[in-house]
Protein backbone atom coordinates (compact mmCIF):
# COMPACT_ATOMS: atom_id res chain seq x y z
CA UNK A 1 0.00 0.00 0.00
CA UNK A 2 1.52 3.30 -1.03
CA UNK A 3 1.80 6.42 1.09
CA UNK A 4 -0.61 8.26 -1.23
CA UNK A 5 -3.37 5.74 -0.56
CA UNK A 6 -2.75 5.93 3.18
CA UNK A 7 -3.13 9.73 3.11
CA UNK A 8 -6.38 9.51 1.11
CA UNK A 9 -7.80 6.93 3.53
CA UNK A 10 -6.85 9.03 6.55
CA UNK A 11 -8.49 12.11 5.02
CA UNK A 12 -11.71 10.22 4.32
CA UNK A 13 -11.74 8.81 7.86
CA UNK A 14 -11.22 12.30 9.31
CA UNK A 15 -14.12 13.67 7.25
CA UNK A 16 -16.37 10.86 8.42
CA UNK A 17 -15.45 11.53 12.05
CA UNK A 18 -16.20 15.23 11.63
CA UNK A 19 -19.63 14.53 10.12
CA UNK A 20 -20.42 12.03 12.88
CA UNK A 21 -19.33 14.51 15.55
CA UNK A 22 -21.42 17.29 14.03
CA UNK A 23 -24.64 15.22 14.03
CA UNK A 24 -23.88 13.85 17.51
CA UNK A 25 -22.87 16.93 19.52
CA UNK A 26 -24.57 19.83 17.72
CA UNK A 27 -28.22 20.66 18.31
CA UNK A 28 -30.27 22.93 16.11
CA UNK A 29 -32.71 25.36 17.73
CA UNK A 30 -34.73 28.40 16.63
CA UNK A 31 -34.83 31.81 18.30
CA UNK A 32 -37.53 34.32 17.43
CA UNK A 33 -36.70 38.00 17.63
CA UNK A 34 -39.11 40.85 17.39
CA UNK A 35 -38.01 43.08 14.50
CA UNK A 36 -40.97 45.44 14.79
CA UNK A 37 -43.80 46.04 12.36
CA UNK A 38 -43.36 45.49 8.67
CA UNK A 39 -43.88 48.20 6.08
CA UNK A 40 -47.48 47.14 5.35
CA UNK A 41 -48.42 47.24 9.04
CA UNK A 42 -46.87 50.69 9.39
CA UNK A 43 -48.91 52.00 6.47
CA UNK A 44 -52.18 50.35 7.53
CA UNK A 45 -52.96 50.73 11.25
CA UNK A 46 -55.96 48.41 10.89
CA UNK A 47 -54.09 45.54 9.25
CA UNK A 48 -54.50 43.27 12.30
CA UNK A 49 -58.24 44.00 12.35
CA UNK A 50 -58.53 43.07 8.67
CA UNK A 51 -56.68 39.80 9.23
CA UNK A 52 -58.82 38.96 12.27
CA UNK A 53 -62.07 39.54 10.38
CA UNK A 54 -60.77 37.43 7.51
CA UNK A 55 -60.00 34.61 9.95
CA UNK A 56 -63.63 34.53 11.17
CA UNK A 57 -65.01 34.26 7.65
CA UNK A 58 -65.70 37.90 6.70
CA UNK A 59 -64.35 39.71 3.66
CA UNK A 60 -62.68 42.96 4.77
CA UNK A 61 -61.34 45.46 2.27
CA UNK A 62 -60.08 49.04 2.15
CA UNK A 63 -61.77 52.05 0.55
CA UNK A 64 -60.46 55.56 -0.06
CA UNK A 65 -63.51 57.85 0.12
CA UNK A 66 -67.18 57.98 0.99
CA UNK A 67 -68.20 57.41 -2.63
CA UNK A 68 -67.89 53.68 -1.88
CA UNK A 69 -71.49 53.90 -0.58
CA UNK A 70 -72.86 53.66 -4.10
CA UNK A 71 -71.55 50.11 -4.44
CA UNK A 72 -72.24 48.75 -0.94
CA UNK A 73 -74.93 46.17 -0.30
CA UNK A 74 -77.40 46.78 2.58
CA UNK A 75 -75.92 43.92 4.66
CA UNK A 76 -72.38 45.38 4.65
CA UNK A 77 -70.59 47.16 7.48
CA UNK A 78 -68.78 50.44 6.81
CA UNK A 79 -66.13 51.63 9.26
CA UNK A 80 -65.29 55.34 8.90
CA UNK A 81 -62.15 56.23 10.84
CA UNK A 82 -62.96 59.95 10.93
CA UNK A 83 -66.33 61.63 10.65
CA UNK A 84 -64.72 64.45 8.62
CA UNK A 85 -64.82 62.08 5.63
CA UNK A 86 -68.60 62.64 5.57
CA UNK A 87 -67.79 66.15 4.49
CA UNK A 88 -71.10 67.76 3.45
CA UNK A 89 -74.87 67.41 3.99
CA UNK A 90 -75.30 65.48 0.72
CA UNK A 91 -72.85 62.82 1.88
CA UNK A 92 -74.59 62.66 5.26
CA UNK A 93 -77.92 62.02 3.56
CA UNK A 94 -76.37 59.33 1.35
CA UNK A 95 -74.94 57.61 4.44
CA UNK A 96 -78.24 57.79 6.36
CA UNK A 97 -80.19 56.53 3.36
CA UNK A 98 -77.86 53.52 3.08
CA UNK A 99 -78.29 52.85 6.82
CA UNK A 100 -82.08 53.03 6.53
CA UNK A 101 -81.90 50.27 3.92
CA UNK A 102 -80.18 47.97 6.43
CA UNK A 103 -76.52 49.03 6.47
CA UNK A 104 -74.37 49.33 9.58
CA UNK A 105 -72.04 52.31 9.84
CA UNK A 106 -69.34 52.58 12.53
CA UNK A 107 -68.11 56.17 12.63
CA UNK A 108 -65.32 57.63 14.77
CA UNK A 109 -66.06 61.25 15.67
CA UNK A 110 -63.43 63.80 14.74
CA UNK A 111 -61.83 65.18 17.92
CA UNK A 112 -58.72 66.85 16.49
CA UNK A 113 -58.89 70.62 16.80
CA UNK A 114 -61.82 70.55 19.26
CA UNK A 115 -61.99 73.57 21.57
CA UNK A 116 -63.69 72.77 24.88
CA UNK A 117 -63.88 76.45 25.84
CA UNK A 118 -66.02 77.31 22.82
CA UNK A 119 -67.51 73.81 22.46
CA UNK A 120 -66.94 73.46 18.72
CA UNK A 121 -64.53 72.06 16.19
CA UNK A 122 -62.51 74.18 13.79
CA UNK A 123 -64.72 72.77 11.02
CA UNK A 124 -68.34 71.69 11.11
CA UNK A 125 -69.06 68.02 11.68
CA UNK A 126 -72.14 67.48 9.53
CA UNK A 127 -72.83 63.92 10.67
CA UNK A 128 -72.72 64.74 14.39
CA UNK A 129 -74.99 67.71 13.78
CA UNK A 130 -77.46 65.51 11.92
CA UNK A 131 -77.55 63.08 14.85
CA UNK A 132 -77.64 65.91 17.47
CA UNK A 133 -74.44 64.62 19.09
CA UNK A 134 -71.77 66.82 20.67
CA UNK A 135 -68.31 66.18 22.09
CA UNK A 136 -67.59 66.73 25.80
CA UNK A 137 -64.40 66.61 27.82
CA UNK A 138 -63.39 63.31 29.39
CA UNK A 139 -60.71 62.30 31.90
CA UNK A 140 -57.54 63.52 30.23
CA UNK A 141 -55.01 61.66 28.16
CA UNK A 142 -54.67 57.91 28.54
CA UNK A 143 -51.41 56.05 27.91
CA UNK A 144 -51.98 52.52 26.71
CA UNK A 145 -48.32 51.57 26.46
CA UNK A 146 -45.05 52.85 27.81
CA UNK A 147 -43.43 55.55 25.63
CA UNK A 148 -40.24 53.45 25.42
CA UNK A 149 -42.08 50.32 24.21
CA UNK A 150 -41.50 50.95 20.48
CA UNK A 151 -37.80 51.60 21.17
CA UNK A 152 -37.07 48.60 23.41
CA UNK A 153 -39.32 46.13 21.59
CA UNK A 154 -42.61 44.38 22.21
CA UNK A 155 -41.10 41.82 24.58
CA UNK A 156 -39.62 44.41 26.96
CA UNK A 157 -41.57 44.24 30.24
CA UNK A 158 -42.51 47.88 30.90
CA UNK A 159 -45.24 49.27 33.07
CA UNK A 160 -47.14 52.43 32.09
CA UNK A 161 -46.68 53.58 35.70
CA UNK A 162 -42.89 53.67 35.33
CA UNK A 163 -41.11 56.85 34.33
CA UNK A 164 -38.77 56.63 31.31
CA UNK A 165 -35.73 56.81 33.61
CA UNK A 166 -36.95 53.96 35.82
CA UNK A 167 -37.86 51.85 32.78
CA UNK A 168 -34.40 52.28 31.21
CA UNK A 169 -32.61 51.44 34.48
CA UNK A 170 -34.72 48.30 34.90
CA UNK A 171 -34.14 47.27 31.29
CA UNK A 172 -30.36 47.77 31.59
CA UNK A 173 -30.30 45.80 34.86
CA UNK A 174 -31.92 42.83 33.17
CA UNK A 175 -29.40 43.03 30.35
CA UNK A 176 -26.50 43.08 32.83
CA UNK A 177 -27.90 40.03 34.61
CA UNK A 178 -28.17 38.17 31.32
CA UNK A 179 -31.86 37.34 31.50
CA UNK A 180 -32.98 38.89 28.23
CA UNK A 181 -34.78 36.70 25.73
CA UNK A 182 -31.88 36.71 23.24
CA UNK A 183 -29.56 35.10 25.82
CA UNK A 184 -32.00 32.43 26.98
CA UNK A 185 -32.09 29.10 25.20
CA UNK A 186 -35.11 27.74 27.00
CA UNK A 187 -38.16 29.64 25.73
CA UNK A 188 -40.44 28.10 28.34
CA UNK A 189 -38.40 29.67 31.13
CA UNK A 190 -39.48 33.15 30.04
CA UNK A 191 -42.46 34.57 31.94
CA UNK A 192 -45.37 35.13 29.62
CA UNK A 193 -46.03 38.79 29.01
CA UNK A 194 -49.55 39.84 30.06
CA UNK A 195 -51.88 40.42 27.13
CA UNK A 196 -53.70 43.38 28.67
CA UNK A 197 -52.15 46.61 29.95
CA UNK A 198 -52.15 47.37 33.67
CA UNK A 199 -55.21 49.61 34.09
CA UNK A 200 -57.64 50.23 36.89
CA UNK A 201 -60.89 48.20 36.74
CA UNK A 202 -63.02 51.35 36.87
CA UNK A 203 -61.44 52.49 33.59
CA UNK A 204 -62.96 49.53 31.74
CA UNK A 205 -66.33 49.31 30.03
CA UNK A 206 -68.13 46.01 30.63
CA UNK A 207 -70.89 44.95 28.25
CA UNK A 208 -73.12 41.87 28.50
CA UNK A 209 -73.55 39.54 25.51
CA UNK A 210 -76.45 37.38 24.38
CA UNK A 211 -74.59 34.26 25.55
CA UNK A 212 -74.46 35.55 29.14
CA UNK A 213 -70.76 36.42 29.02
CA UNK A 214 -69.18 39.84 29.42
CA UNK A 215 -67.07 41.94 27.07
CA UNK A 216 -64.43 44.22 28.57
CA UNK A 217 -63.25 47.24 26.60
CA UNK A 218 -60.67 49.90 27.34
CA UNK A 219 -61.57 53.19 25.66
CA UNK A 220 -59.62 56.40 25.57
CA UNK A 221 -61.95 58.61 27.59
CA UNK A 222 -60.21 61.91 26.78
CA UNK A 223 -63.20 62.77 24.57
CA UNK A 224 -66.76 61.57 25.10
CA UNK A 225 -70.05 61.84 23.19
CA UNK A 226 -73.18 63.49 24.50
CA UNK A 227 -76.77 63.31 23.28
CA UNK A 228 -79.85 64.78 25.03
CA UNK A 229 -81.41 61.31 24.93
CA UNK A 230 -78.89 60.11 27.53
CA UNK A 231 -80.81 62.09 30.16
CA UNK A 232 -84.23 62.49 28.58
CA UNK A 233 -85.74 59.50 26.79
CA UNK A 234 -88.58 61.65 25.42
CA UNK A 235 -86.39 63.43 22.86
CA UNK A 236 -86.78 62.62 19.20
CA UNK A 237 -84.74 59.64 17.92
CA UNK A 238 -82.63 58.97 21.03
CA UNK A 239 -79.71 56.50 21.04
CA UNK A 240 -80.76 52.89 21.62
CA UNK A 241 -77.58 51.71 23.32
CA UNK A 242 -74.59 53.19 25.12
CA UNK A 243 -72.28 52.51 28.04
CA UNK A 244 -70.39 54.80 30.39
CA UNK A 245 -66.81 54.51 31.58
CA UNK A 246 -67.49 56.09 34.98
CA UNK A 247 -70.95 56.49 36.45
CA UNK A 248 -70.61 60.25 36.97
CA UNK A 249 -69.60 60.87 33.34
CA UNK A 250 -71.74 63.25 31.36
CA UNK A 251 -70.79 61.62 28.07
CA UNK A 252 -70.16 58.11 26.81
CA UNK A 253 -67.41 56.59 24.63
CA UNK A 254 -69.87 55.19 22.09
CA UNK A 255 -73.51 55.50 21.03
CA UNK A 256 -75.78 53.46 18.80
CA UNK A 257 -78.69 54.86 16.81
CA UNK A 258 -81.34 53.03 14.84
CA UNK A 259 -82.28 54.52 11.49
CA UNK A 260 -84.75 52.51 9.47
CA UNK A 261 -83.50 48.93 9.21
CA UNK A 262 -79.88 49.82 10.00
CA UNK A 263 -77.67 51.01 12.83
CA UNK A 264 -75.12 53.79 13.26
CA UNK A 265 -72.45 53.35 15.93
CA UNK A 266 -70.60 56.51 16.98
CA UNK A 267 -67.30 56.31 18.84
CA UNK A 268 -64.54 58.66 19.98
CA UNK A 269 -61.71 56.12 20.06
CA UNK A 270 -60.71 54.12 16.99
CA UNK A 271 -57.50 52.94 18.64
CA UNK A 272 -59.16 49.88 20.17
CA UNK A 273 -59.07 48.28 16.70
CA UNK A 274 -55.67 49.48 15.63
CA UNK A 275 -52.92 46.89 15.49
CA UNK A 276 -51.20 47.88 18.74
CA UNK A 277 -54.43 47.62 20.83
CA UNK A 278 -56.78 45.19 19.13
CA UNK A 279 -55.29 42.33 21.16
CA UNK A 280 -56.11 43.98 24.50
CA UNK A 281 -59.10 42.77 26.48
CA UNK A 282 -62.06 41.91 24.18
CA UNK A 283 -61.52 44.56 21.51
CA UNK A 284 -61.28 42.06 18.65
CA UNK A 285 -64.40 40.18 19.76
CA UNK A 286 -66.30 43.48 20.07
CA UNK A 287 -65.39 44.27 16.45
CA UNK A 288 -66.69 40.85 15.42
CA UNK A 289 -69.97 41.48 17.26
CA UNK A 290 -70.51 44.79 15.45
CA UNK A 291 -69.66 43.36 12.02
CA UNK A 292 -72.54 42.05 9.96
CA UNK A 293 -72.70 39.03 7.70
CA UNK A 294 -71.66 40.90 4.55
CA UNK A 295 -68.51 42.71 3.57
CA UNK A 296 -66.62 44.87 6.05
CA UNK A 297 -65.23 48.03 4.45
CA UNK A 298 -62.55 50.12 6.17
CA UNK A 299 -62.70 53.79 5.17
CA UNK A 300 -59.54 55.19 6.73
CA UNK A 301 -57.33 58.11 5.89
CA UNK A 302 -55.24 57.29 2.81
CA UNK A 303 -51.66 56.41 3.68
CA UNK A 304 -49.42 57.33 0.78
CA UNK A 305 -46.47 55.09 0.10
CA UNK A 306 -43.07 56.51 0.92
CA UNK A 307 -40.58 57.62 -1.71
CA UNK A 308 -38.17 54.86 -0.66
CA UNK A 309 -40.86 52.21 -1.09
CA UNK A 310 -41.81 53.50 -4.54
CA UNK A 311 -38.16 53.72 -5.57
CA UNK A 312 -37.56 50.13 -4.47
CA UNK A 313 -40.72 48.86 -6.15
CA UNK A 314 -40.19 50.63 -9.49
CA UNK A 315 -36.38 50.60 -9.61
CA UNK A 316 -36.32 48.27 -12.63
CA UNK A 317 -38.73 50.43 -14.62
CA UNK A 318 -36.83 53.58 -13.60
CA UNK A 319 -33.44 52.33 -14.75
CA UNK A 320 -34.92 50.79 -17.91
CA UNK A 321 -36.54 54.11 -18.82
CA UNK A 322 -33.25 55.89 -18.09
CA UNK A 323 -31.31 53.47 -20.30
CA UNK A 324 -33.78 53.90 -23.17
CA UNK A 325 -33.59 57.68 -22.83
CA UNK A 326 -29.78 57.55 -22.91
CA UNK A 327 -29.86 55.29 -25.99
CA UNK A 328 -32.26 57.65 -27.77
CA UNK A 329 -30.01 60.62 -26.97
CA UNK A 330 -26.94 58.79 -28.28
CA UNK A 331 -28.76 57.91 -31.51
CA UNK A 332 -29.80 61.53 -31.92
CA UNK A 333 -26.28 62.81 -31.35
CA UNK A 334 -24.82 60.21 -33.71
CA UNK A 335 -26.70 61.77 -36.65
CA UNK A 336 -24.72 65.03 -36.38
CA UNK A 337 -21.31 65.17 -38.12
CA UNK A 338 -18.77 67.92 -38.47
CA UNK A 339 -18.56 71.26 -36.65
CA UNK A 340 -21.69 73.11 -35.68
CA UNK A 341 -22.87 75.77 -38.10
CA UNK A 342 -22.82 79.36 -36.87
CA UNK A 343 -26.08 80.64 -35.59
CA UNK A 344 -28.03 82.61 -38.20
CA UNK A 345 -28.29 86.35 -37.82
CA UNK A 346 -31.48 87.52 -36.28
CA UNK A 347 -31.24 91.18 -37.43
CA UNK A 348 -33.37 92.00 -40.49
CA UNK A 349 -31.60 93.67 -43.47
CA UNK A 350 -32.72 96.93 -45.01
CA UNK A 351 -34.98 97.22 -48.04
CA UNK A 352 -32.09 98.25 -50.30
CA UNK A 353 -30.07 95.25 -49.22
CA UNK A 354 -33.06 93.04 -49.92
CA UNK A 355 -33.51 94.51 -53.41
CA UNK A 356 -29.78 94.19 -54.13
CA UNK A 357 -29.78 90.55 -53.01
CA UNK A 358 -32.82 89.76 -55.16
CA UNK A 359 -31.19 91.45 -58.17
CA UNK A 360 -28.00 89.45 -57.80
CA UNK A 361 -30.02 86.28 -57.48
CA UNK A 362 -32.02 86.95 -60.64
CA UNK A 363 -28.87 87.96 -62.53
CA UNK A 364 -26.98 84.80 -61.60
CA UNK A 365 -30.06 82.72 -62.38
CA UNK A 366 -30.30 84.17 -65.89
CA UNK A 367 -33.71 85.66 -65.22
CA UNK A 368 -32.83 89.32 -65.85
CA UNK A 369 -33.41 88.99 -69.61
CA UNK A 370 -36.93 87.76 -68.89
CA UNK A 371 -37.52 90.74 -66.61
CA UNK A 372 -36.26 93.13 -69.27
CA UNK A 373 -38.33 91.55 -72.05
CA UNK A 374 -41.44 91.61 -69.89
CA UNK A 375 -41.01 95.27 -69.05
CA UNK A 376 -40.40 96.10 -72.74
CA UNK A 377 -43.50 94.24 -73.87
CA UNK A 378 -45.66 96.08 -71.36
CA UNK A 379 -44.34 99.51 -72.47
CA UNK A 380 -44.68 98.69 -76.19
CA UNK A 381 -48.23 97.56 -75.59
CA UNK A 382 -49.03 100.86 -73.90
CA UNK A 383 -47.30 102.77 -76.75
CA UNK A 384 -49.05 100.56 -79.37
CA UNK A 385 -45.69 100.05 -81.05
CA UNK A 386 -45.22 96.31 -80.76
CA UNK A 387 -45.28 95.90 -84.56
CA UNK A 388 -43.87 99.34 -85.53
CA UNK A 389 -41.53 99.60 -88.51
CA UNK A 390 -38.29 101.60 -88.65
CA UNK A 391 -39.93 104.96 -89.52
CA UNK A 392 -42.54 104.58 -86.79
CA UNK A 393 -39.85 103.74 -84.25
CA UNK A 394 -37.84 106.88 -85.10
CA UNK A 395 -40.92 109.07 -84.84
CA UNK A 396 -41.83 107.56 -81.48
CA UNK A 397 -38.22 107.85 -80.26
CA UNK A 398 -38.13 111.52 -81.25
CA UNK A 399 -41.36 112.21 -79.35
CA UNK A 400 -40.20 110.29 -76.23
CA UNK A 401 -36.79 112.01 -76.36
CA UNK A 402 -38.45 115.38 -76.08
CA UNK A 403 -40.52 114.16 -73.10
CA UNK A 404 -37.84 112.26 -71.17
CA UNK A 405 -34.62 114.05 -72.13
CA UNK A 406 -33.07 110.80 -73.33
CA UNK A 407 -31.36 110.50 -76.70
CA UNK A 408 -33.20 108.79 -79.53
CA UNK A 409 -30.47 106.15 -79.67
CA UNK A 410 -30.91 105.26 -75.97
CA UNK A 411 -34.69 105.02 -76.39
CA UNK A 412 -34.47 102.74 -79.43
CA UNK A 413 -31.81 100.57 -77.73
CA UNK A 414 -33.91 100.24 -74.59
CA UNK A 415 -37.20 99.44 -76.38
CA UNK A 416 -36.06 97.38 -79.33
CA UNK A 417 -32.35 96.77 -78.91
CA UNK A 418 -30.45 93.63 -77.90
CA UNK A 419 -30.94 92.66 -74.21
CA UNK A 420 -28.11 93.68 -71.90
CA UNK A 421 -25.20 91.30 -71.38
CA UNK A 422 -23.64 93.00 -68.35
CA UNK A 423 -24.93 94.33 -65.05
CA UNK A 424 -24.17 97.96 -65.99
CA UNK A 425 -26.00 97.73 -69.34
CA UNK A 426 -28.98 95.97 -67.72
CA UNK A 427 -29.20 98.63 -65.02
CA UNK A 428 -29.02 101.45 -67.61
CA UNK A 429 -31.72 99.89 -69.84
CA UNK A 430 -34.05 99.32 -66.89
CA UNK A 431 -33.55 102.92 -65.73
CA UNK A 432 -34.39 104.22 -69.23
CA UNK A 433 -37.51 102.06 -69.37
CA UNK A 434 -38.65 103.42 -65.99
CA UNK A 435 -38.17 107.03 -67.23
CA UNK A 436 -40.20 106.26 -70.34
CA UNK A 437 -42.92 104.64 -68.20
CA UNK A 438 -43.04 107.71 -66.00
CA UNK A 439 -44.07 110.04 -68.84
CA UNK A 440 -46.82 107.81 -70.18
Amino acid sequence: MTVKRLLIGAALLLCALMVWGFFTFFERYTVERDLGWGSEAQRNLFLAAEQYLASVGLKPRQAENISVLSGLSPDATLFIANSSQVYNPQRVEELLDWVRRGGHAIVVARTAGFDFDQQHNEERDWLLEALDVSIVEGHGNYHFEHPLQPLLGENAELSPKQSPGEALREYNRKIDEGITEAEKTDAEALPEKPRNPDVEPEDLVTLPTDEGAEVQLHFDASYLLYHPGLEDGAVDKPPVFWAKVWRDDEGVPFLQFERGSGVITLMTDSGIWQSHRIGHFDHAYFLQLLAGDGNFVFLTHPHFKSLGYLAHKYALEFFLAGALSLLAWLLLRARQFGPLQPAPETARRSLLEHISACGHYYWHDDQCEQLLRGHRSELLRQLRASEADSNARHKLAKKLSAATGLSEYDIIASLWGTPASSEETFTEQMRNLQRIEAVL
